[in-house]
Order: structure tokens, then C-alpha cells, then sequence
């Protein structure tokens, strides 16, 4: 078993394939869970799709195999499958293989289901096609029909396939289903899956798919089960679950070509550089645009992390937020206060910034969000500016790099709970006065579209919760500095100068 969560391989070049001279893309997940089975069916399906036309990649090849495992006993593997894959890269492409396969081999009663009918028509036509194109498959067709939002496939052999949109009757006509698929399951909810489990009853060995672009929490409301799905692979504790996760980890750089070959397994073939470069472009414009870009295009989801189906509501309000964000703020540089904080996996470090105005509110950035190792440098640097405070939260993982702060002359100002929760008080309430403003950055929305709060003891204060598992340390840095900025500052030295080109005070 390989278990979810494995140490990163960072890969900068991928090994050519004879049959896809173009193809440069990380062909392993980020994330795997399966387990060892007999692929000889694997082998097969492949061997049939081959003939009928259709080729698979490598990584795509790996899925198909998992997905058609076999246990000693014959029953499958791995029946419940889970594959999150950026879009446009060729996941339908292992659906197709394996609604072939357990149609015209297997004789399988097999649902076809995704969030709209253009997704599942288009299924339904590539899969027609490749019948239509070998004639030794045709003539196993009794019938077939495409219309009314709904697709079927009928064989001599008893086997079945219907392609539609999930719906309350989506599983009429069956009285079992051998195989479930449910595409474009970041929209997927518990009555949609309650409509056709039944089915799934009166077969002898069912298998269920969940295959899927990442859950962007913001635009897809219903993507409670899937999120509920990559928790269970990510738990790495289940057996007979297939797990594999395409995507780019936070700390790797979303404007290198690198980080797009790792999330993009097919890379070279159906994602360009031209085209994700592109789409950058388009989507880079707002905020809410680059989230979209690294949910769809490097597989970095924006996961619910209360899975019981209660719509998320944002500590800050968004709009509230993007309203205060000041390009060019007027700022008193002589008078700041940053902090450092750290998540719980210690994948990066976020150093934030306080300064300041002219009038009187404050202005906030993030000055730094890397690896903790260069934290140090940079705080160091920023301390030699004479900053009111340099703050870390006492219950912070970044605790971690006191020791070399201190060793380098940075005297470190350790905040407990209820120190950051009146900062956070002050925020809500400078927000809401106009007294708070920030650049914009986009680790910060990112932060506030899933942070949470839990409480900080009585009256309603309250701090930021870190069990969720999310990077949220830019909004927590903000908190910190603004705790900061209630410090008592040394008088700097007349010659110090904070302006450069790129930050405010560093």
C-alpha cells in the first residue's frame, strides 16, 4: 500500500514515453492510496480500448489497473475509487476505458452520471464512437439512444449503460448497477448518491467512481462529498479504497513550468505551457481569479472543512475585506510591527507586516510566504528597521525558529490567546470604521475563504482555529501584528529608511 500523504518528489524533468514523445507532465499522484491486486483485467481493458482506438497515458494507464484490480477471491480490489485530477488533463479518458470494459466484457449494468449534460453527452459520443469505429463491437449493439438529457447503450450480452445528469430518478430502468460513475463529483450531494445506492445492493461485487476536478469551497456549495471522499483516502486507513490525487503542493512556485508539469500529468499533450500561461493571465486579474487558477489548473482545492453539509461562513466578510484593499496607502514607515506564523504540516511560513497610516488605521501585507529556513534572514533583516514588536503566537509551530531569531539579536514578543483574540476584536472593529486596509494579496483571501474561529473565552472573543488543517497563518499574522502594533517602539535611528521598490518596510 502506498499511503496517502507520501513524501514529496519534486520533479523538475519527467522521463520521455516512446508513445507520447511530447508528454512531460508527473505521471504519479501527489497523493496514492491502493493497494496490491491481479491486473490481468486491467491488462485486457487496455488491450480493448487499444483496438477500438483509444490510447492511454502512463498515469492514466496506472488508474485504469488500480480501478480493475482483483482480489484472490475475485471480488474487486478497490470498490469504492477516488480520482481528483486539474482539469483538462484526460481523466475521462480511464471512465471511458473502464465503462467499455465492464459493458462489452463484463456485461455490466453501469450509470454514467455527472453535473451536467453536456459532460455526459460528450462521454456518451466519444464512447459511441469507439463502438462505431469497430465493427466487432457494433454488432454486439441492440440498441442506443442520445436524447432528453439522457444516453443509453444497450448490448446482446445483457449489459447496460446510461449516461445523464444526477437527478431523484437518474437510476430508473435498473434493478441493479454493477458500476456507479460520478464525474464532476466536486457537485455531488448525499440525496443524488441516496437516489441510486439501493442499486448497488442487488450486485454481487459493485464498484463505485468518484472522479473530479478539486473543490473550489466558494463556487461549488455541494462539495461536501468529495471533500468527505479525500478525507477517507487521505487517511490512508481504508483497504479497499483507491485514492490518487493530482496536484501541486503550496510551497511549489505557481509561476514556474516545474509546478505545472507536477500537477498536470498529462503535460506536453493536452496541457501547454501556452495554454496554462494563458489562463493565468486571464484569471490573475482578481483575487477570486487566481484562487480559480490554482484550484483548476495546479489541483490546490479550497476544501469545506465542516463536512456536515452547513454552507461555510467566512470569519471576515469577503466583500468587507476586498473593499479595504489601498494600493498606494499613505503610511507613516518609522511606525510598524510584523509577526511570523507557521500551519500545523509546517509547509510554509508567512511573515505579515502592520504600518501605520497616515491617518491613524492601519495597512497590512505579507512580507514573506516560504520556507521557514529563509524566514530567518528576512525577519532579521526587518528587526534591523526597528519594528515596534516581532511577534509569534506562544501556540504557533513557527515557535520552531526562536531559538535562531534570538541567537541573531531579534527580540521575539510571545502572544497568548486572549491577546490575539482582543487583536482580533480590534480588526473586526477597525474594519467596519475604515481604519484597516490591505494590499490585496491573495494569500490573504485565500486564508479567509476557509479560516474558522473558535472561542477565546467569554463576551465573544474568539481566535483563529488551526485544527482545520488549512493554511491560514496570513490572517493570523495580521492578527499578531496588529497585536503589535499596541507595543511600545524604541526611537529609531534618524538615518534608517523603510521605502523599497517592492514592500514598505523591508
Amino acid at each position: 500500500m502506498t499511503a496517502a500523504g507520501a513524501t514529496i518528489e519534486r520533479t523538475t524533468s519527467s522521463p520521455t514515453y516512446e508513445d507520447w514523445p511530447t508528454l512531460t507532465g508527473r505521471q504519479k499522484p501527489h497523493h496514492l492510496l491502493e493497494q496490491a491486486g491481479d491486473h490481468a483485467l486491467g491488462e485486457k481493458a487496455l488491450t480493448l480500448a487499444a483496438r477500438a482506438g483509444s490510447r492511454s497515458m502512463p498515469w492514466q494507464r496506472d488508474a485504469q489497473l488500480a480501478i480493475l484490480a482483483k482480489r484472490p477471491d475475485g471480488m474487486w480490489t478497490h470498490p469504492l475509487c477516488v480520482i481528483i485530477c486539474p482539469r483538462q488533463n484526460g481523466k475521462s479518458e480511464i471512465l471511458i476505458v473502464r465503462v467499455l470494459f465492464g459493458l462489452f466484457k463484463l456485461g455490466e449494468n453501469i450509470i454514467y452520471t455527472a453535473q451536467r449534460w453536456t459532460t455526459a453527452e460528450d462521454i456518451y459520443l466519444r464512447i459511441w464512437a469507439l463502438i462505431e469505429g469497430q465493427p466487432s463491437l457494433l454488432r454486439n449493439v441492440v440498441k442506443h439512444t442520445c436524447s432528453q438529457g439522457r444516453g443509453t447503450i444497450h448490448l446482446k450480452n445483457g449489459g447496460k449503460v446510461v449516461f445523464t445528469t444526477r437527478s431523484a430518478d437518474a437510476g430508473r430502468g435498473f434493478t441493479k448497477l454493477d458500476l456507479i460513475i460520478y464525474d464532476e463529483a466536486y457537485s455531488l450531494t448525499d440525496g443524488e448518491m441516496s437516489a441510486l445506492a439501493p442499486l448497488k445492493m442487488a450486485a454481487d461485487d459493485p464498484q463505485t467512481i468518484f472522479a473530479s476536478s478539486a473543490v473550489n469551497e466558494a463556487q461549488h456549495p455541494d462539495g461536501f462529498v468529495l471533500s468527505g471522499m479525500r478525507e477517507l483516502g487521505l487517511s490512508g486507513e481504508p483497504d479497499d479504497v483507491y485514492f490518487s490525487e493530482f496536484m501541486a503542493p503550496e510551497e511549489m512556485d505557481r509561476d514556474s513550468e516545474d509546478t505545472w508539469r507536477y500537477a498536470s500529468p498529462s503535460y506536453g499533450v493536452i496541457q501547454t505551457a501556452a495554454k496554462i500561461r494563458n489562463t493565468q493571465r486571464e484569471l490573475g486579474v482578481t483575487a477570486g481569479g487566481k484562487i480559480s487558477f490554482d484550484v483548476e489548473i495546479l489541483g490546490r482545492g479550497r476544501w469545506p472543512t465542516d463536512l456536515s453539509g452547513e454552507r461555510f461562513e467566512p470569519v471576515i466578510d469577503l466583500d468587507a475585506w476586498r473593499d479595504h484593499v489601498v494600493a498606494e496607502p499613505e503610511l507613516d514607515f518609522d511606525d510598524f510591527a510584523v509577526s511570523f506564523d507557521m500551519p500545523e504540516d509546517r509547509s510554509v511560513l508567512t511573515i505579515g507586516a502592520a504600518t501605520r497610516r497616515v491617518d491613524g488605521g492601519i495597512h497590512y501585507e505579507v512580507v514573506f510566504h516560504g520556507k521557514a529556513r529563509d524566514a530567518v534572514e528576512t525577519l532579521t533583516k526587518v528587526n534591523e528597521k526597528n519594528p515596534r514588536a516581532v511577534c509569534v503566537s506562544r501556540s504557533s509551530p513557527a515557535m520552531s525558529i526562536v531559538p535562531d531569531l534570538e541567537d541573531a539579536g531579534v527580540e521575539i514578543v510571545l502572544v497568548n490567546e486572549q491577546q490575539q483574540a482582543q487583536a482580533n476584536g480590534a480588526l473586526v472593529d477597525e474594519l467596519a470604521a475604515d481604519l484597516t486596509s490591505h494590499t490585496g494579496d491573495e494569500l490573504f483571501e485565500s486564508a479567509l475563504q476557509v479560516a474558522e474561529k473558535r472561542s477565546a473565552g467569554a463576551g465573544g472573543a474568539w481566535t483563529w482555529d488551526r485544527k482545520t488543517g488549512s493554511v491560514i497563518s496570513p490572517m493570523v499574522c495580521v492578527s499578531l501584528a496588529r497585536f503589535g502594533m499596541w507595543a511600545e517602539v524604541e526611537q529609531a535611528p534618524a538615518e534608517s529608511k523603510y521605502e523599497t521598490e517592492d514592500l514598505f518596510i523591508v
